[in-house]
């Protein structure tokens, strides 16, 4: 099934601010028509969703979102995966494509939204502080964490997939509005391929490989 390139969360906003041009254009109230019609294009713009795939090597993790790449770390994640993983930071700003997509090929074990604050998506603890959406993914014997981490002018975090679904590499996983953050979370099996403040393109740009394959 081919997806649609406008996601379906913004057109509770795109419709209305279309209709409401129109009539604003109608009564002559031309002012409050093009304020209208700016931001039923904005809205166009933020909530697009292009189709994405890639030809990278399956055994390669695909960047589950678009923005910059702010962090790469070493860290212990006990609560879902029980081992010292790798963990890629990613920034999506306003301009950024807000639907983030699987890293992998493989079945959903669990999603878990935690409620919490809405801080600017780049400080320190916002992984453990801000509204987020854990999504555990199996494949090939092997465990990945997604986090969406919701900013601070992201007030909701819809997911698309739940436990025991199946997905395909690329796949939308859900989607952050209005500027947010993305943390994947894979073995040290893998290494990384991104660099620090690289920009990313969530279900074409290859994150990490396999040690030992080129």
């Amino acid at each position: 099934m081919k997806e649609a390139l406008i996601a379906k969360e913004g057109l509770k906003l795109i419709i209305p601010s279309f209709v409401l041009s129109i009539i604003f254009y109608i009564f002559f109230y031309y002012s409050l028509a093009v304020l209208s019609i700016l931001f039923f294009l904005f809205c166009l713009f933020f909530f697009r969703n292009p189709r994405r795939s890639s030809r990278e090597p399956m055994d390669r993790l695909i960047s589950p979102a678009d923005g910059k790449v702010t962090e790469i770390k070493d860290i212990v994640e006990n609560e879902f995966l029980g081992y010292e993983a790798i963990r890629v930071s990613i920034f999506m700003s306003l301009a950024s494509v807000h639907v983030n997509r699987s890293p992998m090929a493989g079945r959903i074990m669990q999603v878990v939204h935690r409620p919490g604050k809405f801080a600017l998506a780049w400080k320190a603890d916002v992984d453990q502080e801000n509204e987020r959406n854990y999504i555990l993914l199996s494949g090939n014997n092997e465990k990945i964490l997604v986090v969406q981490i919701a900013g601070f002018l992201a007030r909701r975090i819809t997911s698309y997939v739940h436990a025991g679904d199946t997905v395909a590499r690329c796949e939308p996983l859900g989607i952050i509005a209005f500027g947010s953050r993305v943390d994947i979370y894979f073995p040290k099996s893998y290494e990384c391929m991104v660099k620090l403040h690289e920009m990313v393109t969530a279900g074409k740009t290859p994150l990490a490989r396999k040690r030992g394959t080129s």
